[in-house]
């Protein structure tokens, strides 16, 4: 597992240090969607401030992912390892994971809409749990 992270950070040329190498591990094993803090309180051996560097380092070479909008008005954290998008329940802020679509058609009508080559996407989604009444 070591080497497959140290070369998952050295195809997006980030330096393979011990504190990247944890805080990666974290991030694909965790379904959590954390924020830097719910992190470090998991890995209380790594600074908070190296925790924010450090995800701001994942975000940057499309490692990680930013969830933002959430009542909590706190940035939550995905790993970006697998297409998926967000459905964000602004009740309770849980964070659902979905892959049940295929954005192909939207990224098509995206691009006809726009002339614009679409290199990438994200979709999150907000809603709350009907009523009894509904």
């Amino acid at each position: 597992m070591l080497d497959q992270l140290k070369s998952v950070l050295q195809e997006h040329k980030l330096k393979a240090t011990n504190q990247r190498l944890t805080l990666l591990e974290y991030m694909m094993s965790h379904d959590t969607h954390p924020t830097a803090e719910m992190i470090h309180n998991d890995l209380p051996d790594i600074s908070l401030a190296t925790v924010y560097n450090t995800l701001e380092k994942f975000v940057n070479a499309k490692l990680v992912v930013v969830i933002e909008g959430i009542s909590d008005g706190k940035r939550h954290y995905d790993a970006a390892s697998h297409p998926h998008y967000h459905v964000i329940n602004t009740q309770t802020n849980e964070i659902i994971d979905a892959a049940n679509f295929d954005p192909a058609p939207l990224i098509k009508a995206a691009q006809a809409a726009t002339g614009l080559q679409i290199t990438e996407y994200r979709i999150d989604l907000y809603g709350i749990k009907p009523s009894a009444n509904d």
